[in-house]
């Protein structure tokens, strides 16, 4: 898995260091329980439907238990894998660390000296080295079992989904033993292996650590993060794009569309690999415009619907804007009054549902674009597809466009939590609590059901076809693509 950084998400809000903010050495017991009360307070107050897949009173009691091991381990390091956010399973919540803080606290702490990859409730090496053999299957890490150890990794997902796969096995395990000089592995050369192991290894420090997930083998196509939209030719008949983020303006969207797929066209190409894998959403309205160049039909529905439970801001103190600054009385005033334009509240039900104003580049009916390609195409998805991607996977699946192959989706298939976000800023450990405002379901219903899944594969990748890819340097999901192909030409 590629880490952007060792941080709960991918990213680190650049922050400037504010008069009278606390330097990590100085945060204590109370500032982490205060900060812990802030954030669910926020949760139970701001988020647009908190109480969809959990109940008040399971998530309170759940938060007491969680409180509870905080105040007894009072670390910054137990206070990131207390994160309550994860309890009301929605994807689009999460944490962000500040800046200044995680550097000083990843200058003590030490991490797990390898780096790993989860499939299918295994944790595997995934990095050669000269201790454990890349592809080891990790069966105990200090007495404790992998299996164990993944249970207790909370990440967001949404609703029903295990997206197990999803979990950063070395940056979490990392976390739970903070500070230790060394970590005793058990473990098996090899999936075929029967015979168990033990290696004592020291830990290594936070430059190390990142060192070791720039290295890992899987996944393969790393080029395509650099690009964020970028097409090669895998033989004579087929191509493959990756999309790594549908947040692209949709100008710089078309032209990359519009160039690829003239390609394709010239050279008659027959097989397409669209890979979204990874894909952490974007932009919904866009959506339409990057499936138009694959549509069979000439004009395809488009149909998503905005609404939500809260429309104010209740949760005023802690609010910042992007960069981290305080938002004013002003600005609270402003946001609320453009949901209050563009929100319309229906008499019986507890929703307000978005209106015309909410989007107005929205399409319901969508044209195909004149370079669309007609070929077969093939999808490719995983537990890291997410928001606007997962509505793209969606909609291809709904119009039958062609094979899904994979791993299910981490946001629900019918609707999401997107649209605007609010940020909060945590008052001690100057953490950035990121929120959403507004649920979005797709094809216009509005579902009281409490169960959602992703959208499921076609073929889902085996663990067999997974270690295959991980032991030969293989992508595992093309593999399975090229093979699909190549059976299908035989018939």
């Amino acid at each position: 898995m590629i880490k952007k950084s060792m941080l709960l998400l991918v990213c680190l809000f650049v922050q400037t260091l504010v008069l009278g903010q606390k330097k990590y050495d100085e945060l204590t017991k109370d500032d982490y329980l205060k900060d812990f009360d802030v954030l669910v307070d926020i949760i139970k107050n701001q988020h647009p439907n908190p109480y969809r897949f959990i109940t008040e009173k399971k998530f309170d009691s759940s938060v007491k238990k969680l409180r509870a091991e905080l105040a007894s381990e009072p670390t910054y390091a137990k206070f990131l894998l207390s994160n309550p956010l994860p309890f009301i399973k929605d994807a689009h919540s999460g944490l962000t660390t500040d800046l200044l803080i995680f550097e000083d606290f990843s200058k003590t702490a030490t991490f797990f000296p390898l780096s790993t990859i989860v499939f299918d409730n295994m944790v595997f090496v995934n990095q050669y080295n000269n201790s454990i053999s890349a592809g080891a299957v990790i069966e105990r890490v200090n007495g404790k079992t992998t299996a164990e150890l993944l249970d207790n990794i909370r990440i967001s997902a949404d609703g029903c989904i295990d997206a197990i796969n999803a979990k950063d096995f070395t940056l979490y395990v990392s976390l739970m033993y903070s500070g230790v000089s060394e970590y005793t592995i058990e473990y098996r050369e090899s999936l075929m292996s029967e015979e168990l192991k033990t290696i004592t290894l020291p830990s290594v420090d936070y430059a190390r650590s990142y060192y070791n997930s720039q290295k890992s083998i899987l996944p393969i196509d790393l080029i395509s993060y650099s690009y964020g939209i970028f097409g090669q030719q895998l033989n004579k008949q087929t191509y493959k794009l990756t999309i790594k983020s549908f947040g692209f303006s949709e100008e710089y969207a078309y032209h990359k569309l519009s160039n690829f797929f003239e390609e394709l066209n010239e050279k008659g190409v027959k097989n397409l690999i669209l890979d979204i894998r990874g894909n952490g959403g974007g932009l919904l309205s866009n959506i339409p415009l990057y499936y138009s160049f694959i549509s069979r039909e000439k004009m395809f529905k488009n149909n998503y619907r905005y609404a939500t439970k809260v429309l104010d801001i209740k949760v005023r103190e802690n609010l910042v804007d992007n960069n981290g600054r305080p938002i004013s009385e002003m600005d609270i005033k402003n946001m609320d009054n453009f949901m209050y334009q563009r929100y319309d509240e229906v008499e019986g039900q507890d929703y307000y549902y978005g209106n015309n104003r909410l989007d107005e580049s929205y399409v319901e009916n969508y044209p195909r674009d004149r370079r669309a390609f007609e070929g077969d195409v093939y999808l490719l998805i995983d537990n890291n597809t997410v928001s606007a991607a997962t509505y793209f996977a969606a909609l291809f699946k709904e119009n039958n466009r062609g094979v899904i192959v994979g791993q299910e989706t981490r946001t629900c298939s019918n609707f999401t939590t997107a649209s605007w976000f609010i940020n909060y800023k945590l008052p001690n450990t100057q953490t950035i609590v990121d929120l959403p405002r507004s649920e979005v379901f797709f094809n216009d219903s509005i579902g009281q059901n409490k169960g959602c899944r992703g959208v499921i594969p076609d073929v889902e990748t085996s663990l067999d076809q997974f270690y295959k890819g991980l032991n030969e340097v293989e992508d595992p999901e093309v593999s399975i693509v090229l093979d699909l192909i190549e059976q299908k030409s035989a018939i």
